[in-house]
């Protein structure tokens, strides 16, 4: 969540940082060269390592977020990650179009709503049923599908199963569907506000141009 350019500049100051350290160790040190690539190492570690909390404490700071919250919206999306690797995973275990489609399609919506949280983390509890609820139980009924379908029985308990799970699965896109919505709502409503400060800025410019040729 914290972007490239904190990413660049946290291993820049980590490189300076353990250069400085090695320069110093082996100018006023006598350590042995085993020593001396050791601390230098640890050095880039722990500087990388309090560098990125003080990036995360202020970035939690800039967005109105505890550095808890922050970081547990974090998690949340490394773990989403993980459920979107496993939707994908299904791709080659189905066998109609249909269902096909629909994995394609809630694995789309999951990615941009996963994206929009990384953007912007306070969008996390707009959605709080996706990442709890609606993502994971996208995974699980993806593979309890994919395993009934390899199992080629026309078993009509299967069949009836399939079928279920076929629903429910197509249901669970529509929610997923309601999840992006409420994840752009407040952009939406944003936008609108911005539409309507447009059209009023015009009409007040188009009197104001009116008036002065009346006035001429």
């Amino acid at each position: 969540m914290l972007g490239a350019m904190n990413f660049i500049t946290r291993h820049a100051l980590s490189f300076v940082i353990s250069l400085t350290v090695f320069i110093l160790t082996v100018v006023n040190f006598d350590l042995g060269i085993v020593i001396v690539p050791i601390i230098t190492i640890l050095t880039y570690y722990v500087s990388s390592k309090a560098i990125k909390l003080i990036q995360k404490s202020k970035k939690s700071k800039e967005i109105g977020l505890t550095r808890s919250e922050y970081s547990h919206i974090e998690e949340q999306l490394k773990l989403a990650r993980g459920h979107i690797l496993s939707l994908t995973q299904q791709y080659i275990k189905v066998r109609s179009i249909s269902s096909f489609k629909i994995l394609n399609e809630m694995t789309k919506l999951a990615r941009r709503i996963l994206n929009i949280v990384q953007t912007n983390p306070t969008k996390f509890y707009n959605v709080q049923d996706f990442f709890y609820s609606h993502l994971p139980s996208a995974v699980e009924l993806t593979s309890k599908y994919t395993l009934l379908t390899q199992q080629q029985l026309k078993d009509m308990e299967i069949q009836l199963a399939l079928e279920d799970t076929r629903k429910t699965l197509k249901d669970l896109h529509e929610t997923m569907e309601g999840d992006l919505k409420a994840a752009l709502e407040s952009d939406l409503e944003h936008l609108k506000m911005e539409i309507d400060y447009a059209r009023l800025s015009n009409d007040k410019n188009r009197k104001q141009i009116n008036y002065r040729g009346d006035n001429e």
